[in-house]
């Protein structure tokens, strides 16, 4: 599976592109995407290109009136079940933007697979962060099955003042969701400091896994994006295989 955040592009023929042209995001069964436009309320780009490329699609707009912070999950097996959970809001004085996770269920061969699909705010601290995260970690934790939580977390090493200005060599937000997901049975096989977004050299995008074994990860740079796509092979637990 991938995440990548689209960056809000908005020709379809260029993630298609993208996507045929890398053997890891070619290959790649479920795709989560953050930042999905969808130009005066229209179908979607997802939507677009999951028609191009024979997939399935399911996309939520971010709030009446905004349509370029969108999520979406596409996939080449059903999707079913899908559900939009709130998150905190946070007054970021400007820029502030309505947070909500997508959620849905797909049905692979070796079995349904649980998914959120996640963006979280930039310029909040580690304890905000991980409030704004909590309905995510808590719907989960109520489930079964093997599940997968990712998208574009934003953590990054600032401490911010007054969710404005940024104080380098802050607190690592990814030490306080890592750390929540673990009580929860979710981790994750990408280390700290992985190069997710390329300009500031940040690690803002995660995968996080639950009754999955990870097999193999990968980070794709992504023309179009300011982010890389980063994508993980995994399977069901043996203790699941074998049920």
């Amino acid at each position: 599976m991938a995440s990548l955040n689209l960056a809000k592009q908005s020709n379809p023929e260029k993630i298609v592109n993208a996507i045929r042209t890398s053997p890891g995001l070619r290959d790649a069964d479920l795709y989560l995407f953050q930042e999905v436009r969808n130009t005066g309320g229209k179908v979607s780009v997802a939507e677009q290109a999951a028609h191009k490329l024979g997939h399935h699609v399911s996309f939520a707009p971010a709030a009446d009136g905004v349509h370029d912070q969108g999520l979406a999950i596409m996939s080449r097996y059903p999707i079913m079940h899908t559900d939009t959970l709130p998150l905190k809001s946070c007054d970021l004085r400007f820029r502030s933007r309505r947070r909500f996770a997508l959620a849905a269920s797909v049905r692979t061969p070796s079995g349904d697979l649980r998914v959120w699909n996640v963006h979280l705010d930039t310029r909040i601290n580690p304890k905000e962060r991980l409030e704004q995260l909590q309905p995510v970690i808590d719907d989960a934790a109520r489930r079964s099955g093997p599940r997968l939580i990712a998208g574009d977390l934003n953590t990054n090493g600032m401490y911010w003042l007054g969710n404005v200005l940024p104080v380098p060599c802050g607190p690592a937000h990814s030490i306080a969701i890592r750390g929540a997901m673990k009580e929860h049975g979710f981790d994750t096989p990408f280390p700290d400091g992985l190069n997710t977004f390329p300009r500031l050299r940040r690690h803002l995008d995660w995968i996080f896994l639950n009754q999955l074994v990870p097999l193999e990860t990968e980070t794709v740079p992504v023309a179009f994006s300011d982010h890389n796509a980063i994508l993980v092979r995994c399977q069901p637990t043996e203790e699941l295989l074998a049920q």
